[in-house]
């Protein structure tokens, strides 16, 4: 069965769950994640399991609220997290690509670049997506450090140990530029640099290891 992104995004909230506490996952706790009935969420999770992406746990005296009532819960499958991996990487390539050639088409009018990318920002959900969303609008803001200085920076966040500090090394770079050009950091510009400096603290590996790269594409692309 072909996942939608409605079913995908259900998925994800399953698994997300199931993570957190280690126990399966009663469907009313994911209608709560996602604001939706819990009709609704039972009904997506059945179609989940008949696919194969979740298994179903018959469980009775476990939080019901009247004798002999049998609760079902669900955790996921190999196949629900190979699938999730799979489409996080299908997704990531096309955010990364559409940033890159937005600021490469834009790199003149840096400004329309960042009202695009903030108009989209609070429809994004996901971790690395909005972490990604804030680096572009970073890299549209250093036009005026020029193309060496840009590659000088993308030198140092490759070198650096760990990707987490390459990123709080732009991040703090980008500041300090914007700082000696405009003598203040204010407004949606700002904003960014608070939001991703946050974001850095919640990153896992893997996420941190994709947007140093795509810090490091970005400040070398042409001018």
């Amino acid at each position: 069965m072909a996942l939608t992104r409605r079913r995908r995004d259900f998925l994800a909230v399953v698994v997300r769950l199931y993570q957190d506490s280690e126990q399966p996952v009663h469907y009313t706790r994911v209608a709560e994640a996602l604001g939706v009935s819990r009709w609704t969420a039972y009904d997506l999770l059945r179609h989940l399991e008949r696919g194969g992406y979740l298994e179903a746990l018959y469980e009775t005296g476990r939080d019901e609220k009247g004798p002999g009532r049998t609760l079902i819960y669900y955790r996921p499958t190999p196949q629900a997290l190979e699938e999730l991996e799979k489409s996080a990487a299908d997704d990531w390539s096309a955010l990364r690509q559409r940033l890159l050639r937005l600021l490469e088409d834009k790199k003149k009018a840096a400004q329309e670049a960042v009202a695009e990318i903030l108009q989209e920002l609070p429809e994004i959900q996901e971790r690395l997506a909005r972490a990604a969303c804030n680096i572009a609008v970073l890299l549209a803001q250093l036009e005026e450090i020029g193309g060496r200085g840009r590659r000088a920076l993308a030198a140092a966040v490759a070198r650096a140990r760990k990707p987490e500090e390459g990123l709080s090394l732009f991040a703090g770079a980008v500041m300090g530029s914007l700082l000696r050009v405009r003598g203040v950091v204010s407004g949606p510009v700002g904003e960014c640099v608070r939001r991703l400096q946050s974001q850095l603290a919640e990153l896992e590996p893997r996420e941190a290891f994709f947007l140093a790269k795509f810090v490091k594409e970005g400040l070398e692309r042409p001018l």
